[in-house]
């Protein structure tokens, strides 16, 4: 009788254990919100200036900032190195 139980019932207990452990142990769930650079074009210059940080996340509200009283939207870049900022920012949640 005992080789029946382990020859039966220790492979299904381990299947069964194999079973739970895998889902329960998911991997952590990684944050999708980013914080990049802000860039926005003053109308001082013709260069992209580091000015805020937003999300690249997408959400109701984009971002922006206020410099002296004027209200200026905040673009990202595609690659650090790039002179236009043309990405859309969001603020984020």
């Amino acid at each position: 009788m005992r080789i029946n139980y382990f020859k039966i019932v220790m492979p299904a207990v381990a299947i069964i254990l194999a079973i739970v452990g895998s889902f329960s142990s998911h991997a952590s769930e990684k944050s999708t919100s980013a914080i990049v650079p802000g860039y926005t074009l003053l109308p001082t210059g013709t260069v992209c200036i580091n000015i805020a940080n937003c999300s690249n996340i997408p959400s109701p509200v984009l971002c922006s900032v206020i410099y002296q009283s004027v209200t200026y939207q905040v673009f990202g870049k595609e690659h650090p190195n790039d002179t236009a900022c043309i990405t859309f920012l969001f603020r984020p949640i």
